[in-house]
């Protein structure tokens, strides 16, 4: 006999005392309506709702934080690796731009000389696997109030404290582990990287990864794509590109039928004389975006850059990549916990960095090893496919 039919029978067996009042109580459910019923079943919903669901904020101030592309490519994979290492389903944002902030990143003159600039910072969310909410600030004092009111439901990035207050009193010589005034600090990578052994991945939209596979098989195919980077940046001339060396190599490898370059850069970058390489195509020839020079790094066979920001987007892919800068800068070194060399653990050993002046020699030796290295692994791109 079942547990449920033998506590019945007890019953049935039992006093009048007890059996009365179950009886009665059983008489008094069964004339209740079903539709009074249907009611009762929305309370536990309820309950639930009362309590938002956690998530991750990420906090982007355009007046106080850095204003460079690789730096928020930096952030949003900040976000991703706090939402998985906490366990939650989104992330919301908030953009504050207060033009009475007196802070003032050496960033800022980029993002106001050009609003299609500030616009191209704000769209790369989309790589973000699973944004949330999304809120623009004028005020700081309203992003404040909207701050307090939220606290308790949220993992905030930068880690401002409940009393933490705008303007932010910045030390911009200052490297803090809580993101500010530096929100792209690599502590929270490293911290996973240790405990778990790789990092979550970004994302990137279907019909953008879409668009470079055609791009690749309308202009490069069949050879196989190498992404380069060709930097002239006036604003911090010692992390430009070599012109000399890298025309030199380009010119050098022209006959080689196996691989064709991918050139991004901006439109002042372009040097006109490489478009009359065979091996050469501009990205921008062909009306691509930052969005759009993104998904070609994400789907070439590897890339290859000067000291500037992207490179970090195929690291957290775990992309091959080439890395050339010409000498060691202290700060960004410390912000990514890098000052003697033995950061970005996360790191793979087809994800070379190598500093110093270099020649065409130099960059043929580069590309060539890291060549060898992946045909002898049989690597192929798993965005290709």
């Amino acid at each position: 006999m079942s547990l449920r039919a033998e506590v019945l029978n007890r019953v049935k067996r039992g006093p009048a005392w007890l059996r009365e009042p179950l009886r009665a109580a059983w008489r008094g459910w069964t004339r209740i309506e079903p539709a009074v019923l249907g009611a009762l079943h929305v309370l536990p919903h309820a309950i639930v709702r009362a309590k938002p669901e956690r998530r991750v904020l990420g906090i982007y101030h355009l007046q106080e934080h850095a204003g460079h592309l690789g730096d928020m490519v930096d952030f949003l994979e900040i976000l991703n690796v706090l939402r998985v290492g906490h366990g939650l389903r989104k992330i919301d944002l908030c953009y504050i731009d207060d033009a009475s902030n007196p802070n003032q990143p050496v960033s800022r003159k980029r993002l106001d000389a050009s609003q299609e600039y500030k616009e191209m910072m704000l769209h790369l969310r989309v790589l973000l696997p699973c944004v949330g909410a999304v809120h623009h600030f004028d005020s700081d004092a309203e992003f404040e109030r909207f701050f307090r009111s939220n606290f308790g439901r949220y993992v905030c990035w930068p880690r401002y404290g409940y009393l933490h207050t705008w303007p932010t009193a910045h030390n911009y010589m200052h490297i803090s582990d809580r993101g500010y005034p530096f929100p792209n600090v690599f502590t929270p990578l490293d911290d996973y990287f240790a405990a778990r052994g790789e990092l979550p991945t970004l994302t990137c939209p279907p019909a953008l990864l879409e668009w470079a596979r055609d791009f690749i098989h309308k202009h490069v195919s069949p050879a196989l794509p190498v992404v380069v980077q060709l930097r002239f940046n006036p604003d911090s001339p010692s992390r430009n590109t070599d012109a000399e060396a890298w025309t030199l190599f380009l010119q050098r490898m022209e006959d080689r039928p196996e691989f064709k370059f991918v050139v991004i850069s901006r439109r002042e970058e372009i040097l006109p004389e490489l478009r009359q390489l065979k091996n050469v195509v501009y990205s921008k020839d062909h009306a691509s975006s930052v969005m759009n020079d993104l998904a070609l790094i994400l789907i070439s066979h590897f890339s290859m850059f000067p000291d500037a920001g992207f490179v970090t987007l195929p690291w957290f892919y775990g992309l091959p990549t080439i890395f050339l800068g010409k000498q060691r800068h202290p700060f960004p070194h410390q912000r990514m916990n890098d000052e003697h060399g033995t950061g970005l653990r996360f790191l793979t050993p087809v994800q070379r960095r190598r500093y110093g002046e270099y020649s065409v020699d130099t960059l043929e030796r580069e590309f060539w090893s890291l060549w060898n290295d992946l045909a002898t692994a049989g690597w192929k791109n798993p965005f290709m496919r």
